[in-house]
């Protein structure tokens, strides 16, 4: 009840409420709060403290530590449980950087939430749409999605349910029919009754596939799930073969056997890969959230680092979105027709040659004939006292006519403007900069309202005895075309104007649809304002090789001339959307053009499909209803926050103060999150390979496994976990491509197949020669450290400042640890022959490591200079897919 007294305490908005509606009482709305009868988010922007735990410890990787852990403790081998104190560290830090980012993104979130204008107790409130209850009235308009099932009891609404069904069209709505939550209005406006809230709703009932939801497509996400799947189906059976060799063929005790069989299998254990992913992510999104930018889908940072084609929609993205009225022009212009009179009178004083000019002695003439004339007018005066008009005072008098006509008709284009606006409910930019301009009007008597669709391009209002107004674009108020129109048009779109015609037809249309007998009577000129940021931030998308495109609704002349003005490059090859009929001159027409004029909603998302077709990375920016059909289709979307809720609602990030200069720093936190992860997961990978090798020499060639899980756990945490946590902090902006586990397989494959080789050799001498498992295992620690130091050397080659310390240091902590800790790791002291061994492999392995390396980047770059893919290349596209 509090809080509802606390609404009571605001102001009610201010608008027409029918006498027989007041909308729910308090006491109503308690009673439905209480039956739980409210309108909760089904998808929030963040996940819930209980999924943030249980996400981050109920994990196949964790349930298989937890397996192992209960199999040491059972054999009595309490000190190589240690490794389970590592997971328990990692798992705390994802679950506390995870909940910090959830904070700051609700937080943010707030502002972006969708609000209704809801009636309750015969007033207007403005609420978040989470409040809502059954049976509240609400009030829907233009750009707005339908935050709930509802049902229209007065007015009339045109709505778009592509995201629920995919069907694109355009619906129209009447008194008692029914809207889907999670579609938008395209047009109109209506009272309505929320019939079902929260998982009652439609699209809440429906399955994803006929919500036509589209599961954000990331590589990163798709193959690091390449990685791990095949982990986790090699894993279990390698373990279960190892025990039973150690077990059953070589004879060790069934301690040995465990112990054995455990160090294995936490090698191939990629246990940090998916928390630092995970961290990584998580971090961009909250130093963005920083910087005023909400994301909603954390892998779409990384889609946008990815990104190779960026399409811009003007209003809003390179303009400001606020405009205003530049001048009112009446059409046909009063000053053409004065002028056509007058050379119509001087045609009939002399006759013109072929090329329009008059013959020499006919203008002697002439100009022999005014000059008498006008000293004969100097000289007498009429009988009747007046003055004889010179040639300059007639043309004063022809300018004065012409001004005052001009400034008739312009009055009347105003007050023709003043009616239409005072029906018209239509709330966008266009709308506001007119109603700044124009004076409300209401002597007309009103037939019926023709609101404005992104669809129809127009407006307009139909008077009962003064038949059709309409205002819009000329190529859609006159589809069967008007030259002299276009062409008056085309003169103020080159200056970067945007044009509007005001047209009349004396008949009263039905619906919406054109009326007979249409003619164009005045033109609004408008102007936009360029973001300041625009020109820097089209400049570095230039520069990182991303193709623009400038997209808008607007005439594709006033379109290129604000895009040149705006600094993007190629603005002057523009084309007009409606000359586009079939799928081939759109595959075209996004290949060579650089500017879209006329674009209808379809035709956007008809746009983000070619490019993607053409193996095109899309981003799509937008922030009207117009919009969302290609936000929804576009890789990454970006909508801005002071657009229409339905925008805001399906991108993927949301710029929280519309700063468009946002945009580079939303890459670069990308780059910084796959470069980052893409070198992490190499190292995670290493460790995983050589395991999974030596399990295998094992199993088939040796006698012992060289390792015990607490030395796994020095190796994991000096040469992987730490390092590659630490360096996962630096800021790494390089551009990335389409090549995530083909590169993380090229750092992995030679230090994996070096460090394996390394052991393996240890492993023949000390069962033909020495004979001694405590020797094998310190000198395959020794060996196996090293060589991790060097893969940490050539994995982030090259290496700054940072990069050192952070790489010298873990060497000085492995080798310090395997000094100090001597005893708990159970390593031993090694003979002389044995020390050679080991010096020679830690001198040459690093070197082996570099060859290898080069050799896998030099078959890379010539399978890509032939144009054609190897074995290696195939094997990983079809490992990721």
């Amino acid at each position: 009840m509090s809080k509802l007294r606390a609404n009571g305490n605001r102001k009610p908005l201010k608008g027409q409420v029918s006498r027989h509606m007041t909308g729910l009482t308090n006491e109503e709305v308690q009673e439905r709060i209480a039956q739980g009868q409210v309108n909760n988010n089904e998808n929030p922007n963040t996940r819930t403290y209980k999924q943030i735990i249980l996400e981050n410890t109920l994990t196949f990787f964790n349930f298989l530590n937890l397996v192992l852990l209960v199999l040491v403790l059972l054999v009595g081998s309490y000190k190589n449980s240690m490794f389970v104190g590592i997971i328990f560290i990692n798992t705390v830090i994802g679950i506390i950087q995870e909940i910090r980012a959830k904070k700051t993104i609700d937080k943010l979130a707030i502002l972006t939430e969708s609000k209704t204008v809801v009636l309750r107790e015969g007033k207007k409130w403005k609420i978040s749409t989470e409040k809502l209850v059954v049976d509240d009235l609400i009030f829907l308009k233009a750009g707005e999605q339908v935050p709930a099932d509802a049902k229209i009891l007065e007015g009339n609404l045109e709505v778009n349910e592509s995201l629920l069904t995919g069907e694109a069209d355009n619906l129209p709505k009447n008194p008692g029919d029914e809207l889907f939550s999670g579609s938008f209005v395209t047009a109109g406006q209506a009272c309505c009754q929320i019939i079902h809230v929260g998982s009652d709703n439609y699209a809440s009932r429906i399955t994803s596939e006929a919500k036509e939801f589209k599961r954000h497509n990331s590589e990163l996400r798709n193959s690091l799930n390449a990685i791990l799947k095949v982990i986790s189906i090699i894993i279990v059976p390698l373990g279960a073969m190892l025990f039973y060799k150690q077990y059953y063929f070589v004879g060790d005790s069934i301690r040995d056997s465990v112990v054995n069989m455990v160090a294995a299998v936490l090698g191939m254990i990629p246990e940090g890969l998916v928390l630092l992913t995970s961290v990584a992510l998580t971090l961009g999104a909250l130093k963005l959230a920083q910087k005023k930018t909400l994301v909603q889908e954390l892998y779409c940072i990384e889609t946008l680092a990815r990104v190779d084609t960026l399409c811009l929609d003007k209003t809003g993205t390179i303009t400001e979105g606020t405009m205003c009225v530049d001048s009112v022009e009446s059409y046909p212009p009063v000053y053409e027709e004065i002028s056509d009179e007058a050379s119509g009178n001087k045609t009939e004083s002399g006759e013109r040659n072929n090329d329009g000019t008059k013959s020499s002695e006919l203008t002697e003439g002439s100009a022999a004939s005014e000059a008498s004339a006008v000293s004969a007018a100097e000289a007498i005066a009429k009988e009747d006292g007046s003055s004889i008009l010179l040639p300059q005072e007639e043309s004063e008098t022809c300018s004065e006519k012409t001004r005052q006509e001009d400034t008739a008709k312009i009055r009347e284009i105003e007050h023709i403007m003043g009616n239409l606006l005072s029906v018209l409910k239509d709330q966008n930019a266009t709308a506001d900069a007119l109603r700044a301009r124009f004076k409300v009007a209401q002597d007309m008597e009103l037939d019926h309202v023709i609101p404005f669709s992104s669809d129809r391009k127009y407006s307009g209002a139909a008077f009962k005895d003064a038949g059709t107004y309409l205002m819009g674009a000329a190529q859609f108020l006159f589809p069967e075309g008007n030259p002299e129109l276009m062409e008056y048009c085309g003169s103020f779109a080159e200056e970067g104007l945007r044009v509007l015609v005001v047209a009349h037809s004396e008949n009263v249309n039905e619906g919406t649809e054109i009326p007979e007998g249409l003619e164009p009577v005045g033109l609004l000129l408008l102007t936009d304002v360029i973001r300041a940021e625009a020109p820097d931030t089209l400049a570095y998308f230039e520069s990182q090789g991303v193709d623009l495109k400038v997209i808008s609704g607007d005439d594709p002349v006033t379109v290129s001339a604000i895009a040149k003005r705006a600094g993007l490059k190629n603005a002057e090859q523009y084309v007009d959307a409606t000359t586009i009929t079939t799928q081939e001159e759109m595959d075209e027409a996004v290949a060579t053009y650089s500017v879209f004029g006329r674009v209808t909603p379809q035709q956007k998302q008809a746009m983000v499909k070619s490019l993607q077709a053409q193996k095109h990375t899309v981003a799509m920016t937008g922030d009207g209803v117009n919009d969302v059909l290609a936000l929804k289709e576009a890789d990454c979307s970006i909508a801005m926050a002071e657009g229409s809720d339905a925008a805001k609602n399906i991108a993927n990030v949301v710029l929280l103060d519309s700063n468009f200069a946002a945009m580079p720093e939303i890459v670069n936190q990308g780059r910084r999150v796959v470069n980052n992860i893409r070198t992490a997961a190499s190292m995670f990978l290493i460790k995983t390979i050589f395991s999974v090798l030596l399990s295998l020499i094992t199993i088939f060639f040796g006698d012992y496994y060289p390792f015990e899980p607490i030395q796994m756990s020095l190796i994991s945490a000096c040469a992987v976990g730490i390092p590659t946590f630490l360096l996962a902090q630096e800021n790494n902006y390089e551009k990335i491509d389409h090549t995530f586990l083909r590169h993380v397989f090229m750092n992995a494959f030679p230090a994996a197949v070096t460090i394996t080789g390394c052991v393996f050799t240890v492993m023949l001498v000390c069962q033909n020669v020495y004979h001694s498992n405590l020797m094998l295992n310190t000198a395959c620690v020794l060996v196996t450290g090293w060589n991790y130091m060097a893969a940490l050397k050539t994995v982030y080659a090259p290496l700054n400042r940072y990069r050192k310390v952070i790489i010298y240091s873990m060497q000085v902590i492995f080798f310090g640890a395997a000094v100090v800790l001597q005893n708990l790791l159970t390593l031993g002291s090694l003979e002389f022959g044995m020390i050679i061994l080991v010096f020679l492999l830690m001198t040459f392995s690093p070197i082996l490591i570099e060859v290898i390396t080069d050799w896998l980047r030099n078959i890379y770059s010539r399978s890509l200079d032939k144009g054609e893919q190897g074995k290696f290349t195939i094997f990983i596209d079809k490992l990721r897919k």
